[in-house]
């Protein structure tokens, strides 16, 4: 048995960035499937072959769903009731170290995470220094064991041999180090989207897919190398033209570089995709992309600014919940996402005094959230409050009157 074994998401044998899990914490992954949105937590497993931990956190609305999981070849399905949020647990099983897929399928939808099973061990160098030190101590002692015998020659022979091990082992440990260093990543280039929406233009109230195709910027080729960030592999948000329809939802990864979605609108008209990803060791993007919802023109309400701030300067928006039984959702305590009316530009931040590290199911937040953002332009913004209570993501609109 191989001890000590610990789930980590890395798409690619590549450096690891900041907002990728270390080899010592569970795995979140936000999906969104068959209409459930659900955490994925891939829980640390002691041993190789050995059991594969996997948790799936169920929030509100939750209807009566079957989704299968699968790696490695085995399978078993979990079953989400009506009414019951939380976590449904499962059991797998991984028969080795290094990349894995996870799979999750219902009877309309899949999404393939891909993981690697990783074992901490220690460093070549650190073998080579451990062992040269170990050698010279023993050639030592037995040239001290030869020496009292009268055996002056085998006695010379071992003592130059340790002598000769603790300098290899004492140069190993004072340079290799160095080499072990992580050299820094440039980056890599953008990730060029490309956005289809099946079919090519929906009614409302008719269910529909969005797909966003990755392809890298300077090969062409799918993206294949997105770093979990903020508990998912990609954050989704949709929103229509006049403001009135807004989802933040979490896209399968049904292939090599694509990212799908399906939902439901209820209002005709232009509508806004924003696809946020994050590459291994490199920066955020933002992706973006329109489409049309066809049906009966429908009248926009008025709205009143709840707030009103200066363009190009931080401010701090406060909310009060109502609640200090807020749970972490994406592994936040609270999100604000902002739109300026012409759809060009999307802000998104997190409520900056409570951080967390639980799977989402403990309530220990709240009840005021605190966001500090900055507005780049005057004019009119719409803004989004997100947060977790009761297994159920609140979603507060508002409306924001941004002055020169």
């Amino acid at each position: 048995m191989v001890l000590g074994v610990s789930v980590v998401l890395v798409v690619c044998a590549a450096p690891a960035s900041a907002h990728v899990v270390s080899a010592d914490a569970d795995l979140h992954v936000a999906q969104t499937i068959d209409g459930a949105e659900l955490t994925v937590v891939i829980r640390r497993t002691p041993e190789v072959p050995g059991p594969l931990y996997v948790d799936l956190v169920a929030y509100q609305p939750v209807r009566d769903l079957t989704i299968d999981l699968a790696v490695d070849g085995g399978a078993v399905p979990v079953r989400l009731q009506r009414d019951r949020p939380g976590t449904y647990p499962a059991v797998l099983h991984v028969r080795d170290t290094g990349p894995h897929e996870l799979f999750l399928k219902t009877s309309a939808e899949f999404s393939v995470l891909p993981f690697r099973v990783s074992v901490p061990g220690p460093a070549t160098w650190e073998i080579v220094v451990y062992g040269g030190f170990g050698a010279t101590g023993l050639m030592l002692a037995a040239a001290i064991v030869a020496g009292a015998m009268s055996r002056r020659s085998i006695a010379v022979a071992l003592g130059s041999i340790g002598v000769i091990a603790m300098v290899i082992a004492a140069t190993v440990a004072v340079v290799s180090p160095r080499f072990d260093r992580e050299t820094p990543d440039p980056g890599r280039p953008n990730a060029q989207a490309f956005l289809t929406v099946s079919p090519q233009r929906p009614g409302v109230g008719e269910p529909f897919s969005v797909r966003f195709d990755l392809s890298d910027g300077s090969t062409g080729l799918p993206v294949n190398d997105l770093a979990v960030h903020h508990d998912a592999i990609a954050h989704l948000v949709i929103t229509s033209q006049d403001g009135e329809f807004f989802r933040h939802i979490h896209p399968l990864r049904t292939s090599s570089g694509r990212m799908e979605a399906r939902l439901t609108v209820e209002r005709p008209g232009r509508y806004l995709a924003y696809l946020e990803l994050e590459r291994v060791a490199a920066g955020g993007q933002l992706v973006s992309g329109t489409f049309e919802v066809t049906g009966p023109v429908q009248a926009v309400p008025s709205a009143t600014a709840s707030w009103t701030f200066p363009a190009g300067r931080p401010v701090t928006i406060e909310l009060d919940t109502g609640t200090a039984g807020l749970q972490s959702w994406l592994g936040m305590a609270g999100h604000l996402i902002t739109r300026d009316e012409s759809g060009g530009y999307l802000g998104h931040v997190h409520e900056g005094s409570m951080t967390s590290t639980s799977d989402g199911t403990v309530a220990e937040h709240g009840p005021v959230l605190r966001f500090t953002t900055s507005f780049p332009r005057p004019g009119r913004y719409f803004a989004w409050v997100q947060y977790a209570t009761d297994f159920r993501i609140v979603t507060v609109p508002h409306v924001v009157e941004v002055v020169g």
